[in-house]
Formats: structure tokens, C-alpha cells, sequence
């Protein structure tokens, strides 16, 4: 079998010598070796450099839909206020009678 075909059939999937060693010691977090600052940042630059980031048409694209989704969630949740204000007080005009 490919490898590639296997690497999906097993994916999520844990080697039972961690799934056993993270059982034994109680929590997954324990088994994991402790870093150092100047390794953790080392590691933090070298993932920061696999970060592919987007371009200007995407930024713009995205920038101008989180804007119109602003608008609209901003309209829906006036009218919303709005009709649950005037609700409440119809209810509370029950009392003045």
C-alpha cells in the first residue's frame, strides 16, 4: 500500500505506545517534554515562517465582506431591540390602566 494511502487510513489515530504512556501517567500533558524560552521562540520563528499569507485582493475582499456582515448584524439586532423594547412596554402599559 502507498504510503499516502496509509497515512490517511491512520489519520487521527494515536500509536498505542503514546495512547498507553498518556493513560499511565494521567494526562497528555505531562508526557510532553518541557521547553526552554530560547527553544520555544526558536520553534515559534520556524512555524512562523511556514505561515502563508494572504494577498491584497483577499485582504480587500475579506476586509469588504466583514464590513457588509457588520451593517447587517448591526441592522438585524437594532430591529430586534427594537421590537422587544416596544413589546415589553405594551406589557408594561397593561399596568397603568
Amino acid at each position: 500500500m502507498p504510503k499516502s494511502k496509509n497515512r490517511r487510513k491512520n489519520a487521527g489515530k494515536k500509536p498505542a505506545a503514546i495512547e498507553a504512556a498518556a493513560a499511565a501517567s494521567g494526562s497528555a500533558e505531562s508526557a510532553t517534554p518541557k521547553v526552554g524560552p530560547v527553544k520555544y521562540v526558536g520553534q515559534v520563528r520556524q512555524e512562523a515562517r511556514k505561515v502563508v499569507w494572504p494577498g491584497w485582493s483577499e485582504v480587500y475582499k475579506t476586509t469588504i465582506l466583514v464590513m457588509i456582515m457588520v451593517v447587517l448584524m448591526g441592522a438585524f439586532f437594532f430591529v430586534v431591540d427594537w421590537a422587544l423594547a416596544n413589546i415589553v412596554q405594551f406589557i408594561l402599559g397593561f399596568g397603568e390602566a
